[in-house]
């Protein structure tokens, strides 16, 4: 995703972008998961299921929207 929806000219800034997401998880992760599990319990559960649940069916419509919005959209061209 983070390669194919960025434009050809700013690829550079949508990966440095991109691993900053993957900087922010892995530091608030722990602390998040860690005061989400163990101070609601099993509510906690719950609400990591479903928002894992959410962000997996959110997936598909976010794509499709993205690649939509886009005005210079390339396919690949068969050469033969």
């Amino acid at each position: 995703m983070s390669f194919d929806l960025a434009p050809a000219d700013r690829v550079g800034e949508y990966q440095g972008f991109f691993g900053t997401g993957v900087t922010v998880a892995r530091t608030l992760g722990p602390l998040v998961l860690t005061s989400l599990l163990l101070g609601w319990g099993t509510a906690g559960w719950l609400v990591l299921g479903g928002a894992t649940l959410v962000a997996s069916y959110a997936m598909g419509p976010a794509i499709r929207r993205a690649h939509g919005s886009q005005a210079d959209v390339r396919l690949p061209v068969a050469v033969n």
